[in-house]
């Protein structure tokens, strides 16, 4: 499931984020990164940009990005 996909006010974790490069190294710097918990904060008007929260920290993602991260929902992986 693609991050983009998920509804504000749930939480996911990322399974694969599909970057590579700079882009990469700057997504893990901010705690974006496989086995990450993030919270879906909200999503910019017309689904320009998506805001989440991960590891205390709060960034604004370009709604193209956001479909490249590949997550599941939190409580999936209780289950696991």
């Amino acid at each position: 499931m693609k991050l983009s996909s998920f509804s504000a006010g749930q939480s996911a974790v990322i399974t694969h984020i599909g970057a590579e490069g700079a882009l990469a190294e700057r997504l893990n710097g901010l705690g974006v990164r496989a086995g990450s918990r993030v919270r879906i904060l909200r999503f910019a008007p017309f689904r320009g940009g998506i805001m989440l929260e991960t590891e205390g920290v709060r960034l604004a993602l370009r709604l193209s990005l956001a479909e490249k991260i590949s997550a599941i929902p939190a409580n999936e992986e209780d289950k696991s």
